[in-house]
């Protein structure tokens, strides 16, 4: 009875940090996201998105190994996403919010979600493979709640983004444009240049980030759906959505109509889908399949 009270109390003994040491460290790892965001600017693409995601895995794990919390890890993502987030905007609000909205700067909020991405790697990564001392149940319990709140501030963001790139930056023209040809349009444009790996005039950004788009969308709709009895509407969605974007570009005169961007937003949302899997699989074989996921998302 003794020792089976010793080693329950040995699989939840975590070495504690001084809760003083600890704010100090979290309060300096949200400081430093945009400031890792401004010394980026002395690389180019793409040495420049793998400097920042080297910044958010280090904080990240630096945070993690300091608090064993997956929720204070998510703290941190959400954090350092809404100081990247305030401090873009006090530095492009000269104009008005108007002049911001038209005028966004997608190459830096490209450069944010890399970063945000890159602490929610950790908290993933860790997750997925913790045994043993790493995988006790108060470390378990922390990592549902921190990837809610993180991903409940990502989703703002990101609604925000997608209204702004769909809606907000939408003009009239006098004339649209048309290319029903796979190949011949947006990816003839970017892909010879991502071939050569010439990332310079944001190619990096409007290349990668036209295929990812969609991917979060993707990933979050898996979560939240996937156990509905009709998941099919799943893999209908990209299609429509990017159809319906695509179409009012072409009928509206608000931009051009393009197959290619048309496939790339459906082959986007589609990974985010096959990131899911992926995760769950691999949790699935790490435990012999004793968890099925690590992504506990009830729907209401």
């Amino acid at each position: 009875m003794n020792s089976s009270n010793k080693g329950r109390s040995n699989s939840r003994r975590t070495t504690k940090t001084h809760p003083a040491i600890l704010a100090a460290g979290f309060a300096l790892g949200v400081i430093l996201h945009p400031f890792c965001i401004r010394w980026s600017e002395h690389f180019l693409s793409p040495t420049q998105e793998v400097f920042l995601l080297a910044s958010a895995i280090g904080l990240t794990v630096l945070m993690f190994l300091l608090s064993k919390s997956h929720y204070l890890c998510s703290l941190l993502q959400a954090g350092g996403l809404l100081v990247n987030a305030g401090a873009f905007i006090v530095e492009n609000l000269e104009d008005g919010w108007g002049s911001l909205l038209k005028n966004m700067d997608y190459e830096w909020w490209f450069r944010i979600i890399v970063m945000w991405c890159g602490g929610l790697a950790v908290t993933i990564a860790i997750r997925l493979f913790a045994k043993k001392k790493w995988n006790a149940p108060h470390i378990r319990k922390t990592f549902s709640r921190g990837f809610v709140v993180s991903s409940i501030v990502f989703a703002i963001l990101y609604i925000i983004l997608l209204l702004d790139l769909f809606v907000f930056q939408r003009e009239a023209h006098t004339g649209s444009t048309l290319n029903l040809i796979p190949f011949k349009g947006a990816f003839a444009t970017y892909w010879p240049h991502v071939r050569r790996g010439h990332f310079q005039g944001g190619i990096f950004v409007q290349f990668f980030g036209n295929l990812l788009i969609f991917a979060p969308l993707g990933f979050y709709l898996t979560l939240w759906w996937r156990k509905h009895p009709h998941k099919w509407i799943l893999y209908i969605i990209p299609i429509v959505l990017a159809g319906v974007i695509e179409g009012c570009q072409y009928f509206l005169r608000m931009g051009q109509c393009d197959i290619d961007d048309f496939w790339m937003n459906v082959v986007g949302f589609y990974l985010g889908i096959l990131l899911v899997v992926i995760l769950d699989a691999v949790r699935k074989g790490v435990t012999k399949g004793k968890e099925q996921t690590i992504f506990k998302i009830r729907r209401a």
